[in-house]
């Protein structure tokens, strides 16, 4: 049983939280942890994306992918504790379904993170 953490609320986002699990911790070295008040999605050492309450945020794309998923309604750059990450995405996720578009960015940005 998951529980709350600062930006993040597994009540709201259980459903959504499954359904990426699904598919990320069925690929090679990739571990869940609980960072910077997030769910956090790490290949080895190196994170590739994590979960907030109501987003997903991707953190390792090439510029033209960024600039592709910045381009999608509600899309912003990824804030915490008032600094602004220019190269993470952060994009709403209220359901599963809205996940699956963005798993091929999710798939790239853990290759991105690769040994």
């Amino acid at each position: 049983m998951m529980g709350d953490l600062k930006f993040y609320r597994d009540a709201t986002m259980r459903a959504s939280r499954e359904a990426l699990e699904a598919t990320v911790l069925a690929w090679p070295g990739v571990a869940r942890k609980e960072m910077m008040g997030c769910l956090v999605y790490f290949r080895g050492k190196r994170f590739f994306a994590f979960l907030v309450t109501g987003g997903l945020v991707i953190t390792k794309l090439p510029d033209a992918d960024r600039a592709a998923l910045a381009k999608r309604r509600g899309a912003m750059p990824f804030a915490m504790s008032g600094r602004t990450s220019s190269k993470w995405v952060q994009l709403p996720v209220a359901k599963p379904a809205d996940l699956k578009p963005l798993l091929p960015y999710v798939r790239k940005s853990y290759e991105a993170s690769g040994p």
